[in-house]
């Protein structure tokens, strides 16, 4: 690594030291999502919920139950959070050729980053899904530097730590398997672009080694088939629910709960309440495991063919609903004080039950049946700076933009731009509601990209002085 880059890579790393201290000695206090018991139970192996990140409960096990804290939770967190702005100044420095005083500047952006520091406190996997995020794409940028074989076995292996923390990165890892090395051998020569055969067989082979391996293990800790987990179909039913039709499926069992779903009093076509399709007992997935009488494998794969049935008939429309959740992003605007109170646990009824708060409290010895209670810092300087989810939403524009502009490392701007416009859409797509909670891996994305516009834009002044 040359000196002048070492300097600013020092510079970040005890910048953001101090701010993360600062910040974790201001507030500790963990705070509790719907889904954070089951990542408690995951991580105390009280359960196997392979949809709640076991990944990420084995990080719980590992660093808070030896302490029996909740406050190593957070700890492990910043921590986690202070690294990857460390990386956001690493891949701007190395790989994007962004002067050192802006890429310092936008770690410590990153540190104060509202939604950020509220997901650090959280007993959720999205800050370690950033981490690994932030890990991969610099692992891309580094192979498109200068492709090697290793590094595809390598992003490999990283995607499926990604799909693991975060089951959204599916289709991007898999996008990337293929489009990695057909960017990287793009502008070579005609004998180099020889090796772009072999490099897709490596990149495809392993990832697919890496996807069934995962899986496989899934199944053999769950005791059933392999899988990714076992509501893939229950949670692709609920997202596309408005598009479902009784003719949809053969099974004149499965037609039927779409008939009488409709005829109930939560009909499909409501798009605003799916997730009520799925979470609550009158919705259509509750509908489906009373029809196969409690047979979660038979309902779930019934959903599965319903809902790909659906799309496959309907693909127009299985779009416009991602659309919707799209433009549900910026319609919600008016409305951000009570969305990002639920979606952060302040909001009735709690969010923790009172099972999970009785096993939280034998294992940690804290009290979380009253959490959603606590006005804590980071509660309310997350609502306090609620317009940083514009410049989230901002991310594939700003890539976009700095792309146009001809950057130092146009291969390293494409990556960004191409991510950022797929985890978009497969957020959107996938999205059972527009959850604020899904663009948190956005920062990244978005502060790299104005910190490479802000280089672009420098740098011409300076030519023309």
């Amino acid at each position: 690594m040359a000196t002048n880059q070492r300097a600013p890579l020092l510079a970040a790393a005890l910048l953001l030291t101090l701010v993360k201290s600062i910040q974790f000695a201001i507030d500790s206090q963990a705070l509790f999502y719907y889904d954070s018991g089951a990542f408690i139970l995951n991580g105390l192996g009280l359960a196997f919920l392979p949809e709640r990140a076991y990944v990420y409960g084995g990080l719980i096990r590992a660093f808070a139950v030896p302490f029996h804290s909740l406050r190593a939770i957070v700890a492990m967190q910043v921590v986690m959070g202070g690294l990857t702005g460390w990386l956001l100044t690493f891949a701007l420095v190395r790989f994007l050729h962004v002067r050192a005083w802006i890429a310092v500047l936008a770690a410590l952006v990153f540190a104060f980053d509202p939604v950020q520091i509220v997901y650090e406190h959280l007993v959720m996997s999205e800050t370690t899904a950033l981490l690994a995020m932030a890990v991969f794409l610099l692992a891309a940028l580094r192979y498109l530097r200068g492709p090697s074989l290793w590094w595809l076995v390598i992003l490999s292996f990283l995607g499926v730590l990604l799909v693991s923390l975060r089951f959204v990165y599916l289709p991007l890892v898999l996008a990337a398997a293929v489009l990695l090395p057909l960017a990287a051998y793009f502008s070579f020569s005609a004998r180099r672009r020889r090796l772009l055969a072999l490099a897709l067989v490596v990149s495809c082979g392993s990832t697919v080694l890496f996807q069934m391996g995962y899986r496989d293990l899934t199944g053999w800790l769950a005791g059933r088939e392999p899988a990714y987990h076992y509501s893939t179909g229950f949670f692709l039913l609920a997202s596309i629910a408005p598009i479902v039709e009784s003719g949809d499926s053969g099974d004149v069992r499965v037609a039927g709960a779409v008939a009488a779903q409709n005829q109930s009093g939560l009909p499909l076509f409501d798009r605003a309440v799916r997730w009520r399709q799925l979470w609550t007992a009158e919705g259509l997935v509750p509908r489906l495991r009373t029809v196969f009488h409690g047979d979660e494998r038979a309902a779930d794969q019934a959903a599965q063919r319903l809902a790909r049935a659906a799309i496959q008939r309907n693909p127009l429309g299985f779009v416009k609903l991602g659309l919707h959740n799209y433009l549900d992003y910026w319609t919600g605007t008016r409305s951000w004080r009570a969305i990002l109170a639920q979606e952060t646990g302040a909001h009735l009824p709690p969010a923790v039950t009172l099972h999970d708060a009785s096993v939280i409290s034998s294992v940690f010895g804290a009290d979380v049946s009253h959490q959603h209670t606590l006005n804590t810092p980071s509660r309310r300087y997350h609502i306090f700076a609620r317009a940083w989810y514009l410049f989230l939403l901002a991310a594939p524009f700003l890539a976009g933009l700095g792309l146009w502009l001809r950057p130092a490392n146009p291969k390293g701007v494409a990556l960004l731009f191409f991510w950022s416009c797929l985890l978009l859409a497969a957020t959107c797509l996938g999205g059972i509601q527009a959850s604020y909670r899904y663009l948190h891996p956005f920062s990244f994305m978005s502060l790299a990209a104005a910190a490479v516009l802000c280089e672009t834009l420098i740098g011409r002044q300076g030519k023309r002085g």
